[in-house]
């Protein structure tokens, strides 16, 4: 893991931070810092973005389809993948906790009626060679695993692939948005790099921000209210966004001039 983030309480002082970036610097990691939020920045925006791909999943869509729209995007790992490398236990644990703590504002119930269903089946990921995917007795993945298909995927339920793409990098790019706005962070600049160092957001885009100013805030905002309209209140633009497509802003012409 190339990156390092230093959180800062209410009353986390400069000298406090100052001694934090050396200590970093000097363990050769690159930081980002941002102030105390629920789940930091790069968890904030990693877990809707395997969240989507299980909702898909829970939808009928072909897992293969989800995996692989996330690689042809630049992601690294796809959903599902990520999933199973960190583990469907610790997915179960932080949406109790995460339920718990959200009450009658959570909506996550469809994602994790598959990662329940796949904890009871003690398919935990690959720590256990079971998982959304099959391993063989080396512990290599060999495929998806063919159960869920048959519990889940439908006849006739695919998307196109820039709709399912477009989920899942909407889910992650929004978040980073909302951060900013609510100032969880502080710079667009950390906001790019910590995407693509903490968990490897399609570089090529140059983070979640750039990808928003390469397409234009009116579009982005515009296809947030497509996404919204089919698929729910997840996909809202943030005000900032929204407020920036009235302008013809972009975020770094906004924020680092």
């Amino acid at each position: 893991m190339l990156l390092v983030e230093i959180i800062k309480g209410k009353e986390t002082g400069d000298r406090a931070v100052a001694k934090a970036l050396d200590y970093v610097g000097q363990i050769q990691k690159t930081p980002i810092v941002v102030n105390d939020a629920r789940f930091f920045f790069a968890n904030r925006c990693i877990i809707p973005y395997i969240n989507e791909g299980i909702r898909m999943v829970r939808e009928g869509i072909e897992p293969a389809l989800i995996e692989n729209a996330a690689k042809l995007m630049g992601m690294p790992l796809g959903p599902l993948q990520l999933n199973d490398e960190t583990s469907i236990d610790l997915g179960v644990k932080i949406a109790k906790t995460t339920k718990a703590a959200m009450g009658t504002a959570y909506d996550n119930d469809q994602a994790d009626e598959v990662l329940f269903w796949l904890f009871d089946q003690g398919r935990l990921g690959r720590k256990s060679s079971a998982g959304f995917y099959e391993y063989d007795v080396r512990g290599k993945r060999v495929g998806i695993w063919q159960g869920l298909r048959d519990q889940y995927t439908q006849e006739g339920a695919n998307l196109d692939l820039i709709e399912v793409q477009h989920r899942l990098m909407f889910a992650q790019t929004l978040e980073a948005v909302r951060a900013l706005q609510e100032g969880v962070l502080m710079d667009v600049r950390e906001a790019d790099v910590g995407a693509i160092l903490g968990w490897g957001f399609a570089p090529w885009s140059g983070g979640p921000l750039s990808w928003f100013d390469m397409m234009g805030a009116e579009y982005a905002a515009a296809r947030c209210d497509q996404l919204m309209s089919t698929y729910g209140l997840r996909f809202a633009a943030p005000d900032l966004l929204r407020e920036m497509a009235k302008e013809g802003a972009s975020f770094y012409d906004r924020f680092t001039a």
